[in-house]
């Protein structure tokens, strides 16, 4: 079986992929808790990290979405993919456990292993019959599946293990054989059976009332733990001689049986646990987008265009998180995108309007969509980033030495040393910890280095004056990315309801302020007003 992955294209060379420059974003946009990968290092696992699986190739993001998409709309097939995950462990064990030198337990070991794979070819093989997919790579992965279940040899393998005397897979009990002699003594012993089920306790009361005639596993006389019926050398001593009897029993059809499992031992699994940490990763996604639809909420899966493209068109974008953590029915949407005349655009507003949850929505769009999964949204058109930069508050602002500005100011400084016009950056209330006035003038410069760097992002701000110096920072020479205006939109001014909308717009600077101060009565009218 040739080399396969649900990931990336058969042709795709992976030494050449361009790795995204940084992964912080990964816990502050809390990707981490959307796609969740199972830790399975108690068992002998490697965990799988999420920044493994960022792409910055159109063409991996195509045929991954593909795949995705299949998944997502045959969940008989995704429910499939999750049960092989554990089988694939077991195979995996297997394989380790397995011993080139004959004994009874390598060669249950062997047998059980080569049932393992059945199980594994069978459960694909039954599934993708039924299901109708389209990408290119479960289509490959289907008839790969369907030319093992349909091959001599499996077939033949198939037979032989329905032929053998014992599946050793539920092998539960045997059967002892006691012979007397004319004083009731037992003179010798030997197996009479094995069986597929365990033997369940009863007395000679249960025989005689005809209880047990219908049921040959129940025994005449209760059980007794053999630590109890027998002692130190006698309890080693009978282990003994049932692990003898059971050599004898199966050793010969047990060699028989060698070379199919040489045969099978390393080609024919190869495949499964190759493509087991995709499968996993596959899982975790998939699971992800199943459970926002089934919550009512849209998850699209994302036209890629290309880095050079430069685009980012999301029709309805929402915050999945607020999805996950809210009580609320209707969690707000907005339509959004980047293009020549807003590569990077300051959001300002009210408090709690909806500001940072619109910027982080838009950010984990990007970071799913560079897994190559559907995104939280209507529709959406996409180009993958270089990086996803965020320059959120931080509790845990390193100040040793420096106050918080300083230490804002130190951590969007190594930001900015890698930025590119390929990269996007968040940026929410950054140098909120200072003065409006000194805050205002480093946000100016940093906006006019972001447009002659040319990146695209958000800015989000209660900074009221930049919004009003964007064709300033536009009008260098060395701007290659146009800033423009968000603004967060009040529902009712009056009472301060917010809508959670945003609006391309130029706000007025000080209409918040004004607002605020009309409805609590601090506008000059109003304090007037109170003296006369």
């Amino acid at each position: 079986m040739e080399k396969f992955s649900l990931l990336y294209p058969s042709d795709y060379d992976k030494t050449k992929e361009v790795s995204m420059k940084d992964f912080k974003f990964i816990q502050s946009l809390r990707i981490d808790d959307m796609v969740i990968l199972i830790k399975e290092s108690y068992r002998g696992f490697a965990d799988l990290a999420l920044e493994n699986y960022f792409t910055t190739s159109p063409e991996v993001l195509r045929y991954r979405l593909a795949i995705v998409e299949d998944l997502v709309e045959n969940k008989v097939l995704y429910e499939v993919f999750c049960k092989a995950v554990s089988i694939i462990f077991n195979i995996s064990d297997m394989r380790r456990a397995l011993s080139s030198d004959f004994t009874v337990e390598s060669a249950l070991s062997a047998v059980r292993y080569l049932e393992m794979y059945q199980e594994i070819v069978d459960l694909f093989a039954e599934s993708l019959r039924e299901c109708e997919v389209h990408s290119e790579g479960m289509n490959e992965f289907k008839k790969q599946i369907l030319d093992i279940a349909e091959s001599e040899d499996y077939k033949n393998l198939s037979e032989s293990l329905s032929k053998m005397d014992i599946n050793f897979g539920l092998l539960k009990s045997i059967t002892i054989g006691v012979n007397l002699d004319e004083n009731l003594r037992p003179k010798e012993a030997g197996i009479v059976a094995v069986n597929h089920t365990s033997f369940k306790a009863g007395t000679i009361i249960d025989k005689l009332l005809k209880k047990t005639e219908t049921d040959a596993m129940c025994l005449l006389s209760p059980f007794y733990p053999l630590k109890k019926a027998f002692r130190g050398e006698d309890l080693k001593n009978f282990n003994s001689s049932i692990h003898d009897s059971l050599q004898q029993i199966f050793a010969k059809s047990l060699r028989s049986f060698e070379p199919a499992i040489h045969n099978y031992y390393n080609t024919n699994t190869a495949m499964f646990i190759s493509m087991l940490d995709d499968i996993r990763f596959l899982t975790a996604g998939v699971g992800f987008i199943l459970s926002m639809r089934e919550k009512g909420y849209p998850m699209c899966k994302p036209t890629v265009a290309t880095m050079e493209e430069k685009k980012c068109e999301l029709e309805q974008v929402y915050n999945p998180m607020l999805v996950r953590n809210s009580v609320e029915e209707n969690i707000v949407s907005n339509s959004f995108t980047f293009d020549e005349n807003g590569r990077f655009y300051i959001v300002t507003g009210p408090n709690h309007g909806g500001k940072s949850i619109f910027a982080y929505s838009v950010g984990m769009a990007q970071a799913l969509f560079q897994l190559g999964l559907f995104v939280p949204a209507e529709s959406a058109v996409m180009s993958p980033v270089s990086s996803i930069y965020t320059h959120f508050p931080a509790s845990d602002e390193n100040n040793y030495g420096k106050g918080r500005l300083e230490s804002e100011c130190a951590r969007l400084s190594e930001i900015m040393k890698d930025l590119s016009e390929t990269d996007m950056l968040l940026m929410d209330e950054s140098f909120s910890s200072t003065s409006g006035l000194e805050a205002g003038y480093i946000a100016s410069e940093v906006l006019t280095g972001i447009g002659a760097i040319g990146c695209c992002g958000i800015f989000v701000t209660h900074i009221h004056d930049l919004p009003q110096q964007v064709e300033q920072y536009n009008a260098h020479p060395m701007n290659k990315g146009k800033i423009d205006n968000l603004v967060a939109l009040m529902e009712n001014k009056e009472s301060g309801k917010r809508s959670y909308k945003v609006c391309r717009t130029t706000p007025d600077g000080l209409s918040y302020a004004k607002d605020i101060a009309k409805r609590y009565g601090l506008n000059l009218e109003g304090i007037l007003g109170k003296k006369v």
